[in-house]
């Protein structure tokens, strides 16, 4: 169902009234408030999503209104709250006024089309679907031991579940405990292949389908699972930080198709550990919600940087910049503390917006008197990826300069500069990368061919001084990055075999290596193909393609997306079409 906006005022009462039920939250005198107030939240949202000509989401308002009102009159002690839920009263009550304006409303419910697909639960295969069920009033996930331990105890009074209503919750209690595990297992390690993801995510999608399925059972007698407060239940049963629960909890409701099933992760984000902040930025970023895109602009203003920060990189991995969120970010001073990664973030965002907006943006960041160095050089990267020779510039301007190699504009400009591979940035980036070896196996990004002996010669070093096993393998990858073949690794052999085994390489490479490339993929002259064929391998490790991707920035100036931690169903379906976009470009 697609809400209506004739009433954007609206979002903002829901706001104020989130905000007032977050600062009453805690109160055990308030709880018939704390109550009204819930009851408000959801009535709000079900009349944004139902829309204004709609008679049952009108008297959904009319409810709404008596609730604030309700709430307010029970509060004592909090004059900025109380003043809060008047203006929220006050907003409701205009908005009726003009609704009973209007030409009548159309009677309440859905078309008989629109029931079909409403009851009809549709497989999610390789993406979720977006799931119809009912959401009660968001509550809220308790913050200290003494409300948990309450909390627990009114669950443990309740009447104990017997007979079928017992072995329905018993079934979706092993969903949710899938749904932590095969979220985290999604997660792959650097050096496990992309695709190895895929069987986890189908997994993972079959068990939110039957958790659908329980709360819609086909028997008129059969009871529902009652899906989100069991949720609810499930993810609030210790009070110790955990992604996998606070996962199961987030992405179930934001694959339901309901704005008030968005509330309660909005809610639960906001009382939540910053260590569970992950499970929501993957929520947000794997969700079917049509209401994630709206409500991540939403989070983008709140005051809490870290906040800020889980709504940026969900929009950032669903491909979906809000111009106004991005300005809003950058306008924030983020020369140091948390603020500066949001600007990173921010930065990435701005160079996919459309070109007359994105350049203006990035260039101001390079101006100034000074302007800030990290930031600077990030905006430079991110104009690089969009073909602005000022960004390019920039960033040669921070290499030739004199500096500690160390500094992270410098690191910025240098990788930025690897993977724009030009060959007229080969001295330079060489010379960066020596004064810092730890960089050497960016040079391999790069590909000059003239980096080849001097990726040899500190291969050889690591191979004969005993150095660590990591720093060895990671100069051999870069080298068969560039040349192809088979480099050697330090694995049971003597220091003479090694030495023969490294020279072998060299010779063998000098005999394939073509002879007027200037930039090399794997022994081959480098083509933009070469990216997205690796990306799209069965068997490329999942470690490589962030960078992978970037570097397909810049060849397509940003003009596809790829979340390298996505769906895997949804990124061959995006490299699909990146494949088709390369082929046009050149």
């Amino acid at each position: 169902m697609t809400a209506r906006r004739d009433d954007p005022p609206l979002e903002g009462v829901r706001v104020a009234l989130e905000q007032s039920l977050l600062a009453l939250a805690d109160r055990r005198d308030l709880a018939d408030a704390v109550t009204s107030l819930r009851e408000a939240v959801a009535l709000v949202s079900g009349f944004l999503e139902a829309g204004p000509d709609d008679l049952e989401a009108r008297a959904d308002l009319e409810r709404a209104t008596a609730a604030v009102e309700a709430a307010r009159s029970r509060l004592t002690g909090d004059e900025a709250t109380a003043r809060r839920l008047e203006s929220a009263a006050r907003w409701l009550a205009d908005t009726l006024d003009r609704l009973h304006r209007r030409a009548p409303p159309r009677p309440g419910g859905i078309d008989e089309a629109g029931a079909r697909r409403s009851d009809e639960i549709l497989a999610s295969v390789g993406l979720p679907r977006l799931h119809h069920a009912l959401v009660p009033a968001p509550r809220l996930l308790a913050r200290d031991a003494v409300a948990a331990s309450a909390a627990r105890a009114s669950l443990a009074a309740a009447t104990p579940v017997t007979g079928d209503l017992a072995q329905v919750r018993a079934i979706a209690r092993d969903c949710f405990e899938d749904l932590a595990s095969l979220g985290s297992l999604r997660r792959l390690h650097d050096v496990e292949p992309w695709t190895d993801a895929a069987p986890f995510e189908q997994r993972l999608l079959d068990n939110l389908d039957a958790l659908v399925a329980l709360e819609r059972p086909l028997g008129p007698g059969a009871p529902p699972v009652g899906l989100v407060d069991a949720l609810y239940a499930y993810a609030t049963e210790w009070l110790i930080p955990d992604y996998g629960r606070t996962f199961a909890l987030a992405f179930t409701l934001s694959c339901l198709a309901s704005e008030t099933a968005l509330r309660w992760v909005v809610l639960a984000l906001r009382r939540s550990h910053p260590r569970t902040f992950p499970a929501f930025v993957d929520a947000f970023a794997l969700g079917s919600s049509d209401a994630i895109d709206r409500t991540l602009v939403e989070l983008c203003a709140d005051d809490d940087p870290a906040i800020v920060a889980v709504a940026l990189e969900a929009m950032a991995r669903r491909g979906r910049p809000d111009v106004a969120s991005t300005v809003l970010v950058l306008m924030r001073p983020f020369t140091t503390g948390p603020s500066a990664a949001l600007a990173e973030v921010a930065m990435d965002l701005a160079a996919r917006l459309p070109a007359q907006t994105a350049v203006p943006l990035l260039s101001r960041l390079l101006e100034g008197a000074p302007p800030a160095p990290l930031a600077a050089a990030r905006a430079a990267a991110a104009l690089a990826t969009l073909g602005e020779a000022r960004g390019v510039k920039h960033l040669r301007g921070l290499l030739q300069a004199a500096g500690d190699p160390a500094e992270p504009a410098r690191r910025v400009a240098f990788e930025a500069l690897c993977l724009l591979g030009s060959p007229l940035d080969g001295h330079l980036v060489a010379t960066e990368a020596g004064a810092d070896p730890v960089r050497l196996g960016w040079l391999a990004w790069h590909g000059h061919p003239d980096h080849v002996p001097l990726l040899v010669e500190a291969l050889r070093r690591a191979l004969t001084s005993g150095e660590d096993y990591d720093t060895a393998d990671r100069l051999a990858r870069a080298l068969e990055r560039i040349g192809g073949g088979a480099a050697p690794r330090p694995t049971g052999f003597g220091a003479a075999d090694l030495e023969a085994r490294v020279e072998a390489w060299r010779r063998s490479f000098e005999e394939r290596r073509p002879a007027d490339a200037t930039r090399l993929r794997r022994g081959l002259s480098w083509t933009p193909q070469a990216i997205v064929a690796e990306l799209s391998a069965r068997d490329t490790k999942q470690g490589d393609r962030p960078v992978l991707a970037r570097e397909l920035a810049f060849v397509t100036r940003r003009a596809v997306h790829l979340d390298v931690t996505g769906w895997v169903a949804a990124q061959d379906q995006q490299l699909a079409a990146c494949r088709d976009l390369v082929e046009r470009l050149i």
